[in-house]
């Protein structure tokens, strides 16, 4: 009988050993296939491009940005009162990069005309006076200004070494398409034999611009083309809106990612630019329909979150075909214009050190 059951025992032990192993090894293979299929897995791709889903978290930083453009969106909408035009949108959009109490000009700004258009020179102590910069700022060609920029500018002006300067173009619904782009030719052929010290030909030249601007630095970039012009030694436009009618898949791929900018904006702010629906396709105010043959080398920096993500990857796949060198970087869970936000967000600081060596050889 105890035989018996020291037998059973034994038998009840093997059977629990090899069972338990068992289970194990199933618990391990599931876990390894899961892994694997998670380390497979590379997430949302939109043309070759990882969108901003695949951040499941953001560094407080980027929180507080987000957090901050949208309670910027509620204070655009708490005056509905359109008698009184564009004043409410271009007094509140002054307040985009103020997300932290870090975020301020440094340097020097030094206020100038330049052949009729008011302009800031904005400089540090490394700002080379004959490298030079002209910067084109954003708002849907509608609003915007200097002031809402000198924090920005001046930290380009330290990581490239150049002196930036920061144009009053003419805006939209006063002043429609293309003032902006004569402004901006005016300003640039200025730019070229004058500096922040006075008369002298610049040794190098650039164009930047973010939304609106980057379109516009693109723009005005393919009318001086165009016309038989000097040229800049190259073009950096931040998250530009390079295509004025909003047809873009990202517009909806993006919509619930981009705490700022929507379809009906852009659309809202497509009508007060141009004059008629003809000039939806002119290459000067859409540059995604531009001929960039003979163009100078582009630096594109983008946001993965943004409705305009589209436009950047067009203007990218057109200025190829035609043979331009031209660079484009998607940063990850990255809102609108989000170099702004320096020196307050890492990333922000990052990609303008990116500008800065872009243009160090060109």
């Amino acid at each position: 009988m105890d035989l018996i059951m020291v037998g059973l025992i034994f038998g009840w032990s093997c059977a629990f050993i090899l069972s338990s192993t068992a289970i194990a090894v199933i618990i391990i293979f599931i876990r390894s296939e899961n892994n694997s299929e998670n380390k497979n897995k590379k997430g949302p791709l939109y043309r070759g491009y990882p969108v901003a889903q695949q951040r499941k978290s953001s560094s407080l930083q980027s929180k507080i940005v987000y957090s901050h453009q949208e309670n910027l969106v509620k204070t655009f909408f708490s005056i509905t009162d359109e008698s009184i035009g564009m004043k409410h949108f271009r007094y509140t959009n002054d307040d985009y990069f103020s997300a932290d109490d870090s975020i301020k000009p440094i340097g020097k700004t030094t206020p100038i005309v330049a052949d009729g258009i008011y302009a800031q020179w904005v400089t540090t102590e490394n700002s080379d006076p004959d490298k030079r910069i002209l910067y084109l700022h954003g708002g849907g060609y509608a609003i915007g200004s200097i002031r809402g920029y000198l924090s920005l500018t001046s930290h380009i002006a330290k990581a490239t070494g150049c002196s930036v300067l920061v144009i009053d173009y003419g805006l939209a619904p006063e002043n429609k398409f293309p003032a902006a782009i004569e402004d901006s030719k005016k300003a640039f052929n200025w730019m070229l034999e004058n500096g922040p010290e006075g008369k002298q030909n610049a040794n190098k030249s650039f164009i930047c611009g973010d939304s609106a601007g980057g379109g516009l630095a693109l723009g005005v970039t393919l009318a001086l083309k165009d016309s038989n012009m000097a040229l800049p030694n190259a073009v950096i436009p931040l998250s530009p809106w390079a295509e004025l009618d909003p047809v873009s898949d990202s517009y909806d791929i993006n919509q619930s990612l981009d705490p700022y900018i929507t379809k009906d904006a852009i659309s809202a702010f497509k009508d007060i630019y141009i004059n008629d629906k003809s000039e939806l396709k002119n290459p000067y105010a859409s540059p995604v329909y531009g001929n960039f043959d003979g163009f100078p080398p582009i630096l594109i920096q983008v946001g993965s979150r943004e409705v305009l993500l589209d436009d950047s990857k067009k203007i990218e796949e057109r200025a190829k075909s035609s043979g331009c060198d031209v660079t484009l970087e998607v940063w990850d869970d990255m809102v609108h214009v989000f170099h702004g936000y320096a020196p307050f967000l890492p990333e922000a600081n990052e990609a303008i050190d990116k500008i800065g060596f872009f243009i160090s050889d060109k």
